[in-house]
C-alpha cells in the first residue's frame, strides 16, 4: 500500500517536472513514466486518462499551495499596512523561488484548463483559497471591498509572475512585486 502511494506521488511529481520543463503538450503516460523511472503500465494503472493525470497533478500542486497559504495566513497577528505588504510579498516570493518548477507548471496548467474545462474545479479551489488569504490581508488593512481587490491583486500578481518567469529581471521582489502589492493597500 505505501509503495503504491509512493509510486503514484512519484508519477505526479514527474508530471509537474515535465510540465515545467516541456509544457502540457509533452505530457503523456509514457513521458511521465520515463521521467519517474517506472513503466508506462504504472502510469496507465494510476491515471487511466491524460485528463485524470493532469487533474491529479493540478490538485497536487493546488493542495500544496493551499496548505502553504493556510500556514502563512491563518490566525495572523494584526499588523500595520507595511507589514501586511511585506508578509504578502514574502509569501509570493517564497512560492516563486522555493519551487520554480511548480510555479511554471501552474501557468502551464492554466493553459491546460483553458483547453480542458473538466480541470477547472481544481484550479478554482486553488484560486479561491489564495483570494481568501489575500482578502484577509486587505480587510485587515481597511480596504473597502477586500474580495474584489483580492481578485484583482491575484490577477495582477499572476500576470507579473508569469512575465518574470519568462523574462526574469534583477531585484524582482523590490523593483516590481512589492510595488504592485503595495498599490492594493491604503497608503498611510
Amino acid at each position: 500500500m505505501a509503495r503504491g502511494v509512493a509510486r503514484r506521488e512519484a508519477l505526479l511529481d514527474a508530471a509537474v517536472r515535465l510540465l515545467a520543463r516541456d509544457g502540457v503538450g509533452a505530457l503523456t503516460h509514457r513521458s511521465v513514466a520515463a521521467e519517474a523511472g517506472t513503466t508506462h503500465g504504472n502510469a496507465r494503472y494510476y491515471f487511466g486518462t491524460l485528463d485524470q493525470l493532469l487533474d491529479e497533478a493540478l490538485r497536487r500542486l493546488a493542495d500544496r499551495q493551499i496548505a502553504e497559504v493556510r500556514a502563512v495566513f491563518e490566525e495572523l497577528p494584526d499588523v500595520d499596512v507595511a507589514q501586511r505588504v511585506d508578509r504578502l510579498t514574502s509569501y509570493l516570493m517564497t512560492a516563486l523561488t522555493d519551487d520554480r518548477d511548480s510555479a511554471i507548471a501552474r501557468y502551464e496548467l492554466f493553459l491546460g484548463v483553458a483547453r480542458r474545462p473538466a480541470l477547472r474545479a481544481s484550479l478554482d479551489a486553488w484560486g479561491t483559497t489564495q483570494r481568501a488569504a489575500f482578502a484577509g490581508e486587505l480587510r485587515g488593512a481597511g480596504v473597502a471591498d477586500p474580495e474584489a481587490a483580492a481578485a484583482d491583486l491575484l490577477t495582477a500578481v499572476n500576470g507579473l509572475v508569469l512575465e518574470h518567469l519568462a523574462l526574469p529581471v534583477d531585484d524582482f521582489e523590490d523593483a516590481r512585486l512589492r510595488p504592485l502589492v503595495a498599490r492594493f493597500f491604503p497608503q498611510h
